[in-house]
């Protein structure tokens, strides 16, 4: 480093200077008085300096430093100072022979006016580039005595030293790969922008985590010709400035709430998730990255694993960053990202389990029709929309929303087990009591979460108890009114954008605004077992026999039992549990009085009374 050689060379003539001068007079405390009185400058001081300033401008790291942050000329000066004291601390020790100590002297303004011969005050201060960048600063009040600590990555720089940025972990060049630009045409759209303005601006573009954003900015710089340099969000000035000296463009990944530092003069570049607060008025240009389609994702994942394609990847909503995460697993591909699944909004959902089939479900001609359609509909979703273009029909969105109303009992919520397991999507109901907040917005946030997880993942979500979130509108007559209604509009609108798959189960069909029903695919009416379908339900419920061939009833009348007991399929379930504990506890097979004991305490429940008037004849009146 030529530079540092002649910081050398320009304190070595200060200390020969000094030298000559008290050896001349003897170096008496006589003589020191007379210096600081009249202070003298050997002439060759002058063209040491000359020659340091030449070699300062003759080298590459100082050119690019100078140029890139504007310093001045005493800006560099001080800098030069502090940064041979940085790179060779014993340079300190003339400082303190200069200052006639014994003992090594921190570089401070007066030390700098010193070796440099400033007049007084010329020193650089708080509104100078060297403390405006952060290049150095003042360890106490900006006084000319105080010393200045110099910028480790700063010195690494000038050093000469490539890897001056991995002195901390807020500034990381990015290694620009050949992948994929899943998005050319945002791509385009970007590129002409940002080109078209003059100084500073921000190009923000937000998407959810993994999305490719980071990889879309890195693919833009490198198409303005600039080296894309990754900042944390904290990184502020010292991550601007590192933009700067390495001739790039800094991409910022922030969070929530983060406050971003941007460059007025050039470009910054962010990926968010949401719009990010802003720390000046810079020109903001933002856009949205869209998720990628199934052809895409496909192709991620080819390009990323020799194993083959998990059924997820064309069915998921996936971002480019959990494909990859999933490719790096192996074989282990679908437990990551089922896991992933399950780790997004747990906090708001339960899993169910799907433990019946089709045969299992016993309904009304009708409502089994109606499910039919309905798996007909989600199962040929894509092929309709995309392959025969019926997306123009529905063109905010492609989810499917089902609404399951009818008595408790009636086999809603076993419908959409049924459902799930026939589609092979996991079940998740979400939890109303962690849903719904008395805080203001809250209600909001954690269905939003709810939804977003619905559309990205291969789950089936089911509100039950729907007309708790989905009631009707009411006139507005305190807060309380206002921000129910704010609710509930905001639930439509979620509604006409929804991408996924949910069932709204309810028993209370007339509570629900009028204005759901319109918006839903399809709305299945329950009813409440024929004498048929009970039949069904009592022989399922009571067989004669187990798996296994062991005798478990008696000899019932089924046909008589599905005449005179009008239940529904839960109650039945109900019934033969409770018939079977009496049994087992009595020690004889399932019998006739067993099943009308559970049924008279399962009538209890509701304020039935069951009365039998002779062993074929059971009336069911309603206690006062």
């Amino acid at each position: 480093m030529q530079w540092l050689e002649a910081i050398r060379r320009l304190a070595a003539q200060h200390v020969a200077a000094q030298r000559q001068h008290w050896s001349m007079n003897g170096g008496s405390i006589h003589a020191a008085i007379d210096e600081i009185l009249a202070p003298t400058i050997a002439d060759d001081i002058g063209e040491a300096e000359a020659e340091a300033r030449a070699a300062m401008a003759a080298d590459v790291r100082w050119h690019r430093l100078v140029s890139a942050l504007d310093l001045t000329a005493r800006d560099a000066e001080w800098l030069a100072v502090l940064a041979a004291c940085e790179l060779d601390p014993r340079l300190t020790r003339v400082l303190g022979y200069l200052d006639d100590t014994a003992v090594p002297t921190a570089p401070s303004p007066a030390s700098g006016a010193l070796v440099w011969a400033w007049a007084p005050g010329e020193w650089p201060g708080p509104a100078s580039a060297v403390a405006r960048w952060q290049l150095a600063t003042p360890v106490g009040a900006w006084q000319s005595t105080t010393p200045w600590a110099m910028d480790a990555e700063i010195a690494a720089f000038l050093a000469g030293r490539d890897d001056w940025t991995g002195l901390r972990d807020e500034v990381r060049p990015v290694d620009v790969d050949e992948r994929e630009c899943l998005h050319p045409a945002l791509l385009a759209e970007m590129l002409a922008a940002v080109r078209e303005v003059d100084g500073g601006a921000v190009a923000e573009l937000v998407g959810r985590a993994g999305s490719g954003r980071r990889t879309l900015l890195t693919q833009l710089a490198t198409a303005l010709g600039l080296t894309p340099i990754q900042l944390d969000a904290g990184s502020g000035v010292r991550g601007v400035r590192a933009a700067r000296l390495l001739d790039g463009v800094g991409i910022v990944a922030a969070g929530d709430g983060d406050v971003v530092a941007t460059d007025a003069e050039r470009l910054t570049f962010v990926a968010c998730e949401s719009a990010p607060r802003a720390a000046d008025d810079t020109i903001r240009l933002r856009w949205d990255i869209p998720s990628p389609t199934a052809a895409q994702r496909r192709r991620l994942w080819a390009a990323a694993s020799v194993h083959d394609e998990p059924a997820a990847v064309a069915e998921w909503d996936l971002t480019p960053g959990e494909i990859a995460a999933a490719a790096r697993a192996g074989l282990a591909a679908d437990r990551v990202l089922g896991g992933r699944v399950r780790a997004g909004s747990l906090s708001t959902m339960q899993p169910l389990p799907l433990p019946y089939s089709w045969d299992d479900l016993i309904v009304a001609e009708h409502v089994g029709a109606a499910l039919e359609r309905l798996l007909v509909e989600v199962r040929l979703r894509t092929e309709v929309l995309d392959d025969w273009e019926f997306r123009r029909l529905v063109p905010a969105t492609s989810g499917i929303t089902a609404l399951f109303a009818g008595p408790s009992g009636t086999g809603k919520t076993m419908a959409t087990q049924v459902l799930a397991r026939e589609l092979g999507l996991d079940l998740f109901r979400v939890d109303l009591a962690t849903v719904v907040s008395k805080y203001i917005g809250e209600t909001e946030k954690q269905l939003a979460a709810v939804f977003d997880e619905a559309e990205r993942s291969r789950i089936l979500v089911l509100f039950d108890e729907a007309d708790a979130l989905f009631g009707q509108r009411t006139k507005v007559q305190d807060a309380h009114d206002r921000y129910a209604n704010i609710e509930i509009d905001y639930l439509l609108q979620r509604l006409d954008s929804f991408g996924g798959i949910a069932v709204l189960a309810t028993n209370r069909k007339s509570d629900l605004d009028p204005a759901f029903l319109r918006r839903l695919r399809t709305v299945v009416d329950f009813v409440s077992p024929s004498a048929t379908e009970r039949l069904r339900l009592w022989r399922s419920a009571l067989p004669t026999h187990t798996s296994h061939g062991v005798a478990v009833t008696e000899e019932l009348d089924h046909e008589w039992l599905a005449t005179h007991l009008e239940l529904t399929g839960a109650e039945i379930k109900t019934i033969a549990l409770g018939a079977a504990f009496d049994s087992r506890e009595a020690g004889r097979l399932i019998s006739l009085d067993a099943v009308l004991e559970a049924s008279r305490r399962e009538l209890g429940k509701r304020g039935a009374v069951l009365r039998v008037a002779a062993p074929a004849r059971v009336d069911t009146e309603v206690a006062s």
